[in-house]
């Protein structure tokens, strides 16, 4: 939780038209009314004096009524409303009912609440709560109100609580990724409320202006997500709307590792059961295979440092505890499957003289012979993650003619994987290549590579491993509407996790 001091910023004011507008159309006609009646009865320069003096003689009694809000029981448990009331207990400054000059900020947040709440989907008694524009409300009319202090305090915290519910949703997102999916299924560091944000949020607006540039500042100016917003609109089912406002949710997740425009790296996407190598103009895009939901593959986000050429496959232990150890004792199964059993010191030990509670035991490691057959294929990139899980060929290709390829224990399988080789690769010659080419039996391209073909016969293996330098970012994620980043049209998805379903649920209080 963020421990937040007494703060006196200041915001500069780009003032814009059209954001002035909002504020001055959507400010309540009952206040002008009233300061009309009083400026009658008082003059426009006593009425003014007689509000301030309201608010001045009763800011000490409204202080002591905050003190007891923020005692007593609540059942605002979300993180912005224990920022805002860690803020009030600390001593922080009042943003809205310091002055009776505030009221136009007043009116300026809930018209931009009201406004903005239903682009995104959401409802407005999350935001504003059904004591809150009453309470505003009566303020226009302070002469009226029976218990100025406690009113005061009451929208003070209320709006507050508002205003951040409305800024920390719109910069972090709604809800928590890691706590929807949990570690074992996501493993990607997203940006958190820190010291500079409450800084900013909690300045001295200058002006309702600055308000509306700030909170508007805070939605995410991508791409994606604008046309994620436009689709929302013109959106005509229930079901289209939940889906696109998951996928909205989504982009709100501000992952801290970025790409520069321009820059080469993968994005994989598990709802789609696809990858696109995207550099600059161009794209690569092929199906690949994934986890099946028992086995999930993870979303992160990582760097490929490093391919390698024939791999072994070093078994899970997830695996080994669940598939093989039934095998122990056969020789057969071990032989046919290509696969062998070291203990702790790295020697080999025959499968004869094991037991399942033995292989079950994760003293023994159980890896498979690189070549043909091998569970990794030809070729595989690795990428540092705690997963264990990586983008490679596969021995089994014909499960890319499927419409459902979540097939595998959590890593990912490539349908072209060597395009995906020449992608991290743009520097390598022809010739690096055809190495990598005969390597993995493929044919060679060059006339070298040809020659040498020839004058060779049998295996050749000349590559066994090629660091990637510069590294390439990888993206592993899951979004079931989302634009084509090869054709550019909104395509949808299926959700074969069901991870749309987490999102609704958490989300359920937001929504209409």
């Amino acid at each position: 939780m963020l421990h937040l001091k007494n703060r006196k910023g200041s915001a500069q004011s780009h003032c814009a038209l059209t954001i002035i507008g909002i504020a001055t159309i959507f400010m309540p006609v009952t206040a002008c009314s009233n300061r009309q009646v009083a400026q009658n009865v008082l003059g426009a320069d006593s009425a003014d004096q007689h509000i301030q003096q309201l608010y001045e003689s009763n800011a000490a009694e409204a202080g002591q009524q905050m003190t007891r809000l923020l005692a007593a029981p609540t059942t605002g448990n979300t993180a912005p409303d224990s920022i805002a009331r860690s803020y009030y207990a600390g001593g922080g400054q009042w943003m809205w009912m310091s002055s009776p000059a505030q009221l136009l900020l007043c009116d300026t947040l809930v018209s931009i609440i009201q406004q903005q709440v239903d682009s995104i989907g959401f409802k407005q008694d999350y935001f504003l709560a059904s004591e809150v524009l009453p309470l505003l409300q009566q303020m226009h009319q302070p002469d009226s109100v029976q218990d100025l202090p406690a009113t005061m305090a009451q929208l003070e915290l209320g709006l507050t609580q508002a205003y951040l519910r409305y800024a920390v949703g719109q910069r972090y997102g709604f809800t928590q990724p890691q706590k929807l999916f949990g570690k074992a299924n996501y493993d990607n560091t997203i940006e958190q409320p820190d010291s500079t944000f409450a800084s900013q949020t909690f300045q001295n607006f200058s002006a309702p202006s600055a308000l509306a540039d700030y909170l508007q500042s805070l939605e995410p100016k991508d791409e994606p997500y604008r046309r994620l917003k436009a689709q929302l609109a013109i959106d005509s089912t229930e079901a289209q709307r939940q889906r696109t406002i998951c996928n909205m949710e989504r982009r709100r997740w501000r992952n801290t590792k970025t790409v520069a425009p321009g820059q080469r790296h993968i994005f994989v996407n598990i709802a789609a059961q696809q990858v696109w190598a995207i550099g600059g103009d161009s794209v690569i895009n092929m199906r690949i295979c994934c986890g099946k939901p028992s086995t999930k593959s993870p979303l992160l986000s990582s760097e490929i440092n490093k391919i390698e050429i024939n791999p072994e496959w070093g078994i899970p232990q997830s695996i080994i505890r669940g598939e093989v150890s039934s095998r122990a004792g056969d020789s057969a199964y071990f032989a046919r499957h290509r696969y062998y059993i070291t203990d702790g010191s790295g020697h080999r030990v025959n499968p004869r003289t094991l037991t399942s509670e033995q292989l079950r035991s994760g003293r023994y490691a159980v890896r498979q012979q690189s070549g043909a057959g091998n569970a990794l294929g030809r070729i595989i990139f690795r990428f540092p993650n705690r997963f264990s899980v990586y983008l490679h060929d596969t021995s089994s290709p014909s499960a890319f003619n499927n419409a459902r390829r979540t097939v595998s224990h959590g890593c990912i399988r490539l349908q072209r994987p060597f395009e995906i080789a020449e992608f991290v690769l743009p520097n390598a010659d022809e010739w690096t290549l055809d190495q990598m080419r005969l390597s993995m039996d493929m044919k060679p391209k060059s006339q070298q590579g040809i020659d040498y073909r020839n004058a060779h016969r049998g295996a050749v293996r000349l590559i066994s491993s090629k660091e990637v330098e510069p590294k390439v970012p990888v993206f592993i994620d899951y979004y079931t509407l989302f634009p084509n980043p090869k054709t550019g049209e909104m395509n949808v998805w299926e959700d074969p996790y069901g991870y749309d379903k987490t999102i609704l649920t958490a989300l359920k209080t937001y929504l209409k």
